[in-house]
């Protein structure tokens, strides 16, 4: 893939610089700050596995927004599509919780919540094979309806990726949200989704994404993940291993699937697998997420 000249796969979406709880020195509960967010994890992610990745959204010019980008730089991520911006980055504080992780988000007025149609890379480079989209990027505009109007004008040409990845506290204008996605899925060669967000969108959702989306993949954690295509169903476990943090694991999943496809020659528009292919980039996907943390 190093061949190629330039990303094979552009992440669309979000940077956020994570306040993670920490142990301060000397003593005491403070926040650790990490880069985050579901388009970055997942170009880092790409990269690290040796595909040609890049990054589309908006990154501040700020300490927090610069900490960001030097992250994707020092993993090979190209910034070439991104746009710098004076507005500040988005934060978000974690904090866990019963059943998972708690992120409250800071968002108003920031970079990436600001991010337009303007804003977008016009043209793509000939070496994007497919794009990425996901992540809480979606849930308002104008940056929800830039990335929207990106992908209908690739998806054409080019394989599009959705993760529904829906936070629902995040969520204010529920219906307009709901729609967004279903939309973005119609447009989508590959669409994931989890338990949670498949409980989100209400009765019926999985059989209306089957009837919408060529393959869909339906990530169960500790469960595995099952691809569906139509009337064709592939379940797969997930190998046994102690998961310490789920935080980011999705992403991950997404990475590692796509990047078994770009190194098999398999990353196509339209996406044209096999069986045997299909359960090999299912495997992969399942064992690195699972073993990430």
């Amino acid at each position: 893939m190093s061949g190629m000249g330039g990303p094979a796969i552009l992440c669309c979406g979000e940077a956020v610089l994570d306040m993670v709880p920490a142990t301060l020195e000397g003593g005491g509960e403070g926040f650790r700050p990490v880069p985050g967010g579901a388009a970055l994890n997942s170009a880092v992610a790409l990269a690290r596995q040796e595909v040609p990745a890049g990054f589309v959204g908006a990154l501040s010019c700020d300490p927090a927004g610069q900490r960001l980008a030097a992250h994707l730089q020092a993993e090979g991520v190209t910034l070439a599509h991104a746009t710098r911006s004076d507005r500040p980055c988005p934060l978000a504080l974690a904090q866990p919780v019963a059943d998972g992780t708690r992120f409250d988000l800071y968002d108003i007025g920031t970079a990436g919540a600001l991010y337009s149609a303007t804003d977008l890379p016009d043209p793509l480079p000939v070496s994007v094979r497919a794009l990425v989209f996901g992540g809480i990027s979606l849930i308002a505009p104008p940056a929800a309806e830039a990335f929207e109007t990106l992908a209908r004008r690739e998806a054409e040409h080019r394989l599009i990726w959705l993760d529904l990845n829906i936070r629902p506290g995040l969520v204010r204008d529920t219906e307009g949200y709901r729609t967004r996605l279903m939309r973005m899925a119609a447009l989508s060669d590959v669409v994931k989704v989890s338990d949670e967000d498949l409980h989100w969108l209400g009765p019926g959702a999985l059989d209306r994404l089957r009837a919408d989306v060529p393959l869909l993949l339906h990530s169960r954690g500790s469960q595995g993940a099952v691809a569906m295509r139509r009337v064709e169903v592939l379940a797969l476990p997930a190998p046994r291993t102690q998961v310490a943090d789920t935080v980011g694991a999705g992403d991950i999943f997404n990475a590692a699937f796509l990047a078994h496809l770009a190194h098999a020659g398999l990353l196509t528009k339209p996406l044209d697998l096999p069986e045997p292919a299909l359960r090999a980039a299912l495997a992969h996907g399942i064992a690195t997420a699972r073993g990430s943390r």
